[in-house]
């Protein structure tokens, strides 16, 4: 009975003690979260000093706590210079210094100024967002509509920079055109166009920083008809230049407004053309493209694959140069079928490290379209190799061939079973017979693994942000039940990472 006693008398008195901690540590909590008034944030403002992205100072108010203020979507990083008379000012922990202090505000931002006794005082961020895209304005001769792929018209071209990029106008004496292009996506409402200039321009120019969009006189939108998340080319050439493979293309994205009727959003980028700010192969050098469609001038059918090769630029004098082009593939070709292929001089005419990673982007985007063979391009230098690319048409990848969706089967291989398709059968046998090749589809895949993928999820969720609003609008224009969730399509590369490490695994 008394060791119930004690035992009694001890738990009420631990009890009391816990509690006693636990009020004392409650109330040391509340004194050091406390707001302390004497803390101030004076000014918060964007300088243009140190955002050089922007035109001019953006002063935020700050009123009750809260930061107001309104920021452009295309510059949501940016520096902030403030004054305080708060020993640190913190994000998240994390001590933050005026106009130095690179900060997302994409995110929740939250600062926290702090004394030197402990008091805390919080101010809240409230952006309010300008989600407008660079925007171009095409205004036929005399409004006419656009209904050919062959001639041009006639244009004046302005493009709204949104002070992201240089504003730029070209009167129609200035002898900007323009035309349909495409094959069937020539056919859709929302229709493509191809811009050429008389002069190399580079369209769109950063005006912070040397654009990627080299000057030159051809030009191409795309509609991007087929594509809800707006990311489908962009993630591809993304990951094409990631590989730092040759003349990869790079996708801005913008607002078009034809003839005084907005159409949405589109994407603006380079023509694939032989050109020193192109495919630079020099003046002697081709560009090749294998493609069903089958509809250049100048073509042939390989040998032994049955290939529709066709010679896309530069435009042949005579038949003698197609016989040459066309005896030089062969002779490749003929390699490629032989019963010592792979341990033949095969390599001699094609480049290697080109095979690897044209793979692994069309393996990683499930791009079927090598099957075919459509949109497969191929370079060459007068007396070098065979290189494949550039990359091109990601709107039937990750998925969609087939099914009329995107972003399902992520467990399916590139090539296809029991088919006797030229493009099966001939890429299947270069690309995954050779051990060499292999190999370097195994080394440039652990690449890009452990070096690339963070950026590449961290560049979908940057592309979204930017292009939300445009997005938004475009689909109220044509909408078609696609996906359009970036989430979706971030969890279908994901889950078809996985299924790529155990097929190049097995390798």
């Amino acid at each position: 009975m008394k060791q119930i006693i004690f035992w009694s008398k001890f738990l009420i008195c631990l009890i009391g003690v816990i509690t006693f901690i636990s009020c004392n540590d409650k109330e040391h909590s509340d004194i050091s979260e406390s707001d302390d008034n004497s803390l101030v944030l004076e000014r918060f403002v964007l300088e243009k000093k140190n955002n050089p992205h922007l035109i001019e100072d953006i002063v935020f108010e700050v009123k009750n706590n809260m930061i107001n203020g309104k920021l452009k979507n295309y510059f949501f990083n940016s520096i902030p210079t403030f004054s305080s008379n708060a020993k640190t000012v913190e994000i998240d922990n994390l001590e933050q210094v005026s106009s130095i202090s690179n900060v997302d505000f994409r995110k929740s931002i939250i600062y926290s100024l702090k004394s030197e006794s402990g008091g805390i005082k919080r101010y809240t961020v409230n952006i309010s967002w300008d989600d407008k895209l660079a925007h171009i304005y095409i205004n036929t001769e005399g409004g006419s509509p656009i209904i050919s792929k062959e001639e041009y018209l006639n244009t004046k071209l302005t493009i709204d920079g949104q002070y992201k990029y240089e504003n730029r106008t070209f009167e129609l004496n200035q002898k900007a055109r323009i035309k349909g292009r495409g094959n069937s996506t020539w056919n859709w409402p929302k229709k493509p166009y191809k811009i050429k200039l008389d002069t190399k321009e580079t369209l769109l120019s950063d005006k912070d920083s040397l654009s990627r969009l080299l000057p030159e006189k051809d030009w191409v939108l795309l509609s991007d008809y087929q594509d809800g998340v707006h990311l489908l080319n962009n993630v591809a050439f993304t990951v094409g230049r990631m590989l730092e493979m040759s003349f990869t293309n790079t996708i801005i994205p913008v607002e078009l407004t034809l003839n005084g009727d907005y159409l949405g959003l589109y994407g603006l980028t380079e023509q694939v053309e032989v050109k020193k700010n192109r495919v630079n192969v020099g003046k002697t050098g081709i560009l090749l493209e294998l493609d069903q469609y089958f509809d250049e001038e100048w073509q042939f059918r390989s040998k032994v694959y049955n290939l529709p090769v066709m010679v896309k630029d530069p435009g042949l004098d005579s038949e003698t140069e197609l016989d040459l082009i066309e005896s030089e593939w062969n002779n490749f070709e003929l390699l490629v079928s032989n019963e010592d292929f792979p341990n033949n001089n095969y390599l001699d005419y094609i480049d290697i490290e080109s095979i690897a990673k044209y793979f692994i982007v069309n393996m990683l985007t499930s791009n079927e379209e090598i099957n075919h063979p459509k949109s497969t391009y191929i370079h060459k230098e007068l007396g070098g190799k065979y290189t494949m690319g550039p990359i091109w048409d990601f709107d039937w990848a990750y998925g969609f061939e087939s099914t009329g969706q995107h972003f399902v089967y992520p467990n399916k291989g590139l090539f296809w079973l029991n088919s006797n398709s030229s493009g099966t059968t001939f890429f299947e046998r270069l690309i995954l017979t050779d051990p060499k090749i292999k190999l370097l589809i195994k080394n440039y895949w652990s690449d890009f693994l452990n070096n690339h993928l963070e950026d590449l999820m961290a560049y979908i969720d940057e592309q979204t942000f930017i292009i939300k609003g445009a997005k938004k609008r475009n689909l109220e224009l044509w909408n078609r039940s696609l996906v359009t969730d970036e989430n979706v399509m971030k969890q279908w590369i994901e889950n078809r990472i996985s299924f790529m490490n155990s097929f190049i695994n097995e390798l």
